[in-house]
C-alpha cells in the first residue's frame, strides 16, 4: 500500500509539515505555547493538510499512467519470453520436415505442416514487434513529427 500510494502520503507529510512550521512561527511571534491556538487557527492549519493531500493526490494521478506503462512493458516482456523460443523451435522443426530429402510427407499432411510453418513465422514477427515496442522511447519534448509535409 505504501508503495502504491506514496505520493499521497508525501503530500500529507508535506501538509503536516507546513502546518507545524506555521504553528511554530505563530507561537514564536505571539509569545505563546506551541499548542496554544484557537479553533479558527486549527481550521486554517487543517487547510494546509488538505492542500498537501490534494497535491499528493494530483501527483499520484499524474504518475498513474507511468505505473500502467511499466506494467504493460512487463506484460509484453513476459509475452515475448513465452512465445519467442517455442515459435523458433516450431519453425525450425516444420522447416526440417518440409525440406527433408528422401521421404516426402503424405499429401494430406504437407498442407498442415506448411500452415504450422507459416503460423510460426507470424508468432516470430509478433515477438519481434514486441521487442521494437520495448526499445522505443518518447522524446522528452513530446512527440516529434518525422514526416515533412509538402
Amino acid at each position: 500500500m505504501w508503495k502504491h500510494y506514496k505520493e499521497i502520503f508525501y503530500g500529507l507529510i508535506f501538509g503536516l509539515g507546513a502546518a507545524g512550521i506555521d504553528t511554530f512561527v505563530d507561537a514564536i511571534t505571539e509569545h505563546k505555547a506551541f499548542w496554544d491556538f484557537g479553533f479558527g487557527m486549527l481550521l486554517y492549519r487543517c487547510l494546509f493538510v488538505l492542500l498537501g493531500f490534494i497535491l499528493g493526490w494530483l501527483l499520484w494521478r499524474n504518475n498513474q499512467s507511468e505505473r500502467e506503462f511499466r506494467a504493460l512493458i512487463g506484460s509484453i516482456q513476459k509475452l515475448q519470453s513465452d512465445i519467442g523460443p517455442p515459435a523458433v523451435i516450431i519453425h525450425a522443426q516444420t522447416q526440417l520436415l518440409l525440406t527433408k530429402s528422401g521421404d516426402k510427407l503424405p499429401p494430406e499432411i504437407e498442407p498442415l505442416v506448411r500452415s504450422i510453418h507459416e503460423q510460426s513465422l507470424k508468432l516470430q514477427s509478433i515477438a519481434k514487434d514486441s521487442t521494437a515496442l520495448l526499445t522505443y522511447r518518447k522524446p522528452l519534448g513530446g512527440w516529434i513529427r518525422t514526416q515533412v509535409s509538402e
